[in-house]
């Protein structure tokens, strides 16, 4: 007799996993035994006999035990798919199956979790906006003109100070709390009085020489960082003129390129004020709403991280420290498996959506940022998976958005 469903106890072992004790239904698992046996005497090459031709008897004594388990297997997952299909259960992962005894067994099971009571009261630290200054943006001309600077080979005896432009030649070698190192390099080009480096990165190397070490403690990273100084180059920029602009694009004046840089610097800041808003968003619900996951979705989560990790070659000797990694990675899902359920539940409670509106408004806006004619937009996003990724993409804008004005105090 088939497992009746409405007599099957479903016993929550935690949030996430689940287990169900079955009966093993002995008729039908007899008669699939059967058919097992009889393909299994149609392909059999056993020693004695020609292919195909072995009697029952040989058979039953080579096969009978792994096919029994086989069979047994299959009846078992028959009825467990068809009663967690009935009571709307999705397990996920591989379930787990335990013989208990002759004919009972028990499946354990991983599912999500269920987010509730959700706690929206979210409360992070004021984010500044930069302005845009005149000094911000010359600094900012300058660090492009650095591009197309020239070299001048300094004297030995030559000597950094805080105010010049220069490039150094450096070998330094990275190490930790503990004296361990972590990073090093030879003949690394760096730009001093840039923009670029840290002023107290640079500060290492004021008064310096060929020749002369240097040092420097990161206290935010809890790293030194030690070297020698091999060779100083002073950097000459060039004049910022009609000519030297068109490296960067086709401005009719420089009054026209330097509205073009305050223009790239304000949406920069819009994107880090954005991106630094979301994360302490990120941060606060994650911390108020703590979820316990299933650990089978996240050691998946986090096997196929690494594996696109060593398919992009960056990372040296991957594969001996993938142990170190799965660590790290398992953290990071965690992150984003609990962040994405916590802003599914956010979006099902306040009842946000995509609407056709929103798409259309991300197509005219896209296509007024691009230049591009707002049908050549909708062709970048005609697939399904395309237009799945971008409703996606909006929806999780919305919910942010939703979050920062109405759910957000500053403080």
């Amino acid at each position: 007799m088939d497992n009746a469903s409405n007599e099957i106890a479903i016993i929550d072992e935690t949030s996430v996993k689940k287990s169900i004790t079955l009966k093993l239904d002995e008729n039908r698992t007899q008669e699939l035994l059967q058919k097992k046996l009889s393909e299994a005497a149609k392909k059999a090459n056993i020693k004695g006999f020609r292919p195909g031709k072995a009697p029952m008897s040989i058979i039953k004594k080579y096969y009978e035990a792994e096919l029994l388990e086989e069979a047994a297997a299959e009846i078992l997952n028959q009825d467990f798919r068809k009663i967690i299909s009935e009571k709307g259960i999705y397990p996920i992962g591989t379930p787990v199956l335990e013989k208990k005894s002759d004919n009972e067994y028990s499946i354990s099971f991983d599912v999500m979790p269920e987010v509730k009571d959700l706690n929206l009261g979210l409360k992070i630290k004021k984010i500044e906006k930069r302005e845009i200054t005149d000094k911000i943006i010359e600094e900012e001309i300058n660090f492009l003109l650095e591009r197309l600077a020239d070299q001048e080979k300094l004297d030995d005896s030559a000597v950094i100070d805080a105010d010049g432009k220069y490039f150094a030649k450096i070998d330094y070698i990275t190490i930790d709390e503990n004296g361990k190192e972590i990073d090093s390099a030879k003949d690394y080009t760096i730009s001093l009085n840039s923009s670029i480096i840290d002023k107290s990165f640079e500060s290492a190397f004021i008064g310096k020489k060929k020749g002369d070490a240097f040092e420097y403690d990161d206290k935010e990273r809890k790293v030194k960082v030690k070297g020698f100084v091999r060779e100083i180059d002073r950097k000459i920029l060039p004049e910022l003129n009609e000519e030297t602009i068109k490296n960067f694009g086709d401005f009719k004046d420089i009054e026209e390129f330097k509205k073009y840089v305050e223009k790239s610097l304000n949406e920069y800041e819009e994107k880090r004020y954005k991106d630094a808003l979301r994360a302490s968003i990120s941060e606060e619900l994650i911390k108020l709403n703590p979820i316990e996951l299933p650990e089978s979705i996240v050691e998946e989560d986090a096997k196929s991280r690494l594996e696109d990790m060593k398919k992009q070659g960056k990372y040296k000797n991957i594969d001996g420290k993938s142990e170190e990694y799965m660590g790290i990675l398992k953290i990071m899902a965690k992150r984003d498996i609990a962040l994405y359920l916590l802003l599914s539940a956010v979006e099902k409670q306040e009842n946000i959506t995509v609407e056709d509106a929103d798409l259309e408004d991300f197509y005219k806006n896209t296509a007024l940022i691009s230049n591009m004619k707002e049908d050549e937009v909708k062709g970048f996003y005609s697939s399904p998976e395309a237009q799945e990724n971008l409703k996606q993409a909006l929806l999780e804008d919305k919910t942010f958005d939703f979050l920062a004005q109405n759910k957000v105090e500053y403080i």
